[in-house]
């Protein structure tokens, strides 16, 4: 005896309820367009990112876009589904949607469903923006190293005088070079949530008396004196001292690097219920307020030119600003031209 077939399902009726139920639970904004080109439904999320009705209104009333305008209009005449993408103010801000507009059945009915691309489109112009400057700090010493080189190949290695001053150029690159290289990696760590940070009992003092001891050497070669005002008792929090000790590094070296002869560089540390906070200021030539803003950018210099003479490779405040926000600590500026600078590390107080 054969076996009576079994009976297909049909797919379950959906009322409007049901629909705006389905609408509702998306993450990407929606609306739809009747055949007279007006908004009729719209979901949760373009409600929210709107903070306003517009059903009744055009598309265009929307979000200003000639993209947008002409894809609802190719989908409501002519039936074709289309991608495009769209930039513009919607809600309080500009931003960035990868539309997909569908013709629905029946006469002129067009429903878009909009992916917010903004964060992806920022981060995409991050990563560029960090390729093309890491490439001009790679080409700048490589440039003068291939220069130095090609000039020894073609004679210069048989006058002494000429060769020794082009080996120590291509030396002074090199260590360049791996700074650079040295600093890269530091960004990359600092940035990567993979990348752990161990918590332990950290004595602050010590770690800033660690951090001047480092850089007491080239703080001697410039004719410069780093002070420590550290509180009597000890101020043991839970840190990461390495990252610390990183952090503190680079802005000893930055503060370094912009004093003049015979200044003092402090490092000062104080505890309080609230907060623990220590600065590193220098008496240098100082930063105007209109850089302050930029001044944690990646390879971002005030003077780029007198920074690379100096071999600064411009990461090294981006570097703390990651590291600090990995401890959940933070780092604030204050500096004029010609009065020097003060940078702030503020660290959660719990012990």
């Amino acid at each position: 005896m054969k076996e009576k077939p079994k009976k297909r399902r049909g797919a379950p009726k959906i009322d409007a309820v049901g629909l705006r139920t389905i609408l509702d639970s998306m993450v990407e904004a929606v609306f739809v367009v009747d055949d007279e080109g007006r908004i009729v439904l719209t979901n949760r999320a373009l409600d929210e990112l709107l903070e306003r009705d517009v059903r009744g209104a055009r598309p265009k009333n929307l979000i200003r876009s000639g993209e947008l305008r002409l894809a609802v209009r190719r989908a409501r005449k002519q039936r074709v589904a289309t991608e495009v993408e769209v930039d513009g103010a919607i809600g309080e801000r500009v931003r960035t949607f990868r539309a997909q507009v569908s013709p629905m059945p029946g006469p002129g009915g067009v429903v878009v469903v909009l992916h917010d691309v903004t964060a992806l489109k920022a981060a995409d112009q991050v990563r560029r923006d960090f390729v093309a400057n890491a490439t001009h700090e790679l080409r700048t010493p490589l440039t003068a190293i291939r220069g130095y080189a090609e000039t020894l190949a073609d004679g210069a290695l048989a006058k002494p005088e000429v060769a020794e001053s082009f080996v120590a150029g291509i030396l002074r690159q090199t260590q360049r070079l791996q700074r650079l290289a040295e600093d890269l990696s530091l960004l990359s760590r600092a940035e990567s949530a993979e990348q752990g940070y161990e918590l332990s009992a950290t004595d602050l003092a010590v770690v800033c008396h660690d951090s001047a001891a480092s850089l007491e050497s080239q703080a001697k070669e410039k004719g410069l004196t780093i002070v420590l005002d550290m509180p009597s008792r000890p101020v043991v929090r839970q840190v990461s001292a390495r990252a610390l000790e990183e952090v503190l590094i680079n802005l000893l070296e930055n503060a370094i690097k912009h004093s003049r002869m015979g200044d003092e560089v402090r490092v000062t540390l104080r505890a309080t219920p609230k907060e623990i906070a220590i600065e590193v200021r220098d008496y240098g030539v100082g930063i105007s307020k209109k850089f302050h803003d930029r001044i944690f950018e990646r390879f971002f210099r005030v003077d780029p030119g007198r920074s690379r003479e100096e071999g600064g490779s411009g990461l090294g405040l981006a570097i703390v600003r990651h590291l600090l926000n990995r401890m959940g600590g933070a780092i604030a500026l204050k500096s004029a031209p010609g009065k020097g600078a003060r940078f702030k590390v503020t660290l959660p107080s719990a012990k």
